[in-house]
């Protein structure tokens, strides 16, 4: 890499680099919680999580950034830092530092400057409670300030990667490792013809779907059912005691509210039959036989 030319990682690249060395972190995270930290003391992992996950991380650093120079992330999508052959020891205990111990030095370093500047406030004079309660809003207050200033910096320095597009990450611009290609990239030709053909079929199921909510089946159905009535005037005692809907034995059988009188439909229903078909008539539906109003 240190005899060939300098070839720009796109932005995008590199943000899924970054994505993807996440996924892998937080994947193996879960995983050690799920299926080794579950058989263990309860709360230690709660309790211990940082420190353990910090040693994880140095194994997967050792085994991918310093033998290979390069993260999972960027081995999977064929970048590297340029002239990676240089990075010198220096450089790697840095990155080591930043990339392991960035969430140890997070969560821990503010409780290890309130334990030590109170220790030594009590060393120098014997303090009263209140002293230590104001040294301790001090410290939470420096700690909060230098915690906006990274912030702030660290925001600044995301608008000048999405400018020119070179470093993702402020250590690399501190420490010089500069994105490259490992090879020349070549325009790629990208057919639309299976896009094309997915996105018609989609239309169609989506016109289908909406034809479909559109036309009342039910209603056709007694539509239908009321010309075959016409040829069919009798109606023997078995055929009123099957649903005239679903033409099956009747579950949960109903009859029309007026039964008892002589020119009401005999028919019998299924529950769920004559509820969907009531709620798609609005309440206002024939016997496909009788061709009588049901209620």
């Amino acid at each position: 890499m240190s005899n060939s030319k300098y070839i720009p990682v796109l932005r995008v690249t590199q943000l899924d680099t970054n994505e993807l060395d996440q996924s892998i972190l937080l994947t193996l995270k879960q995983s050690l919680n799920q299926d080794i930290f579950k058989y263990i003391q309860h709360n230690f992992f709660q309790k211990y999580n940082t420190e353990i996950f910090a040693v994880i991380k140095c194994i997967l650093w050792h085994f991918t950034f310093n033998k290979r120079s390069q993260t999972i992330g960027q081995s999977l999508l064929s970048w590297s830092y340029l002239e990676k052959k240089k990075i010198n020891v220096i450089k790697k205990i840095i990155h080591c530092l930043i990339f392991c111990f960035d969430e140890f030095f997070i969560e821990k370093f503010p409780i290890l400057i309130r334990k030590f500047l109170d220790n030594l406030g009590r060393k120098r004079q014997n303090q009263e409670s209140e002293n230590e309660a104001l040294l301790n809003r001090k410290v939470e207050k420096i700690v909060n300030f230098f915690s906006t200033l990274f912030r702030s910096v660290s925001f600044l320095h995301y608008l000048q990667f999405l400018f020119d597009g070179r470093y993702l990450r402020l250590w690399e611009r501190i420490l010089g490792l500069q994105p490259s290609y490992m090879q020349e990239q070549y325009l790629k030709s990208y057919s639309h013809e299976i896009s094309e053909r997915e996105e018609l079929w989609q239309t169609y199921f989506s016109l289908f779907k909406l034809i479909d909510s559109l036309i009342n089946f039910n209603k056709m159905y007694s539509k239908v059912s009321k010309f075959r009535a016409k040829n069919s005037t009798l109606h023997d005692e078995f055929s009123i005691k099957i649903c005239a809907l679903c033409d099956n034995s009747p579950s949960m059988a109903h009859q029309s509210a007026d039964y008892d009188n002589l020119d009401s439909c005999k028919h019998v229903f299924c529950y769920l039959c004559i509820k969907k078909a009531l709620m798609d008539n609005q309440n206002k539906f024939e016997c496909p036989v009788k061709l009588k109003s049901i209620d």
